[in-house]
């Protein structure tokens, strides 16, 4: 299909905290077809980085110093030219409220810890173009 961004072709940003995850998350895009994956350990990095890259996709963590996922996820989405960014939170943060304040702030997805490579597959065939993931 012509004009479908192929996983490949789409740079992706992984901000965690605790680099395992980062690895793991890595590790699981690569085996989607993705290959121009960012990880970063620090939010306010990544909001650098958001502004210097055009990312086409975002995951990060809740939980993480100095602000939260949800800080970060705010600061991407007032961003005129970050606020269409598909954004989806991977954390153990699964509070009923928590997740509503996510939605309400514009997440795209969001995929409780511990996920395996189906449930992120999943999660990203929902929200990426069609054919985006083979």
């Amino acid at each position: 299909m012509a004009g479908v961004p192929q996983a490949q072709a789409l740079s992706v940003l992984v901000v965690d905290d605790h680099r395992p995850m980062l690895k793991l998350v890595d590790t699981h895009l690569r085996n989607l077809g993705f290959s121009d994956i960012d990880t970063v350990d620090d939010p306010l990095a990544a909001i650098t980085m958001c502004r210097r890259k055009p990312y086409g996709l975002i995951l990060s963590d809740w939980r993480m110093k100095p602000i939260d996922g949800l800080g970060l996820l705010k600061a991407v989405r007032a961003d005129e030219r970050l606020a269409d960014v598909p954004f989806v939170m991977i954390t153990a943060e699964i509070e009923r409220e928590n997740v509503q304040k996510a939605k309400a702030a514009g997440v795209n997805g969001y995929i409780a810890k511990p996920f395996d490579h189906a449930q992120l597959k999943a999660k990203l065939q929902a929200i990426l173009p069609v054919g985006t993931i083979l």
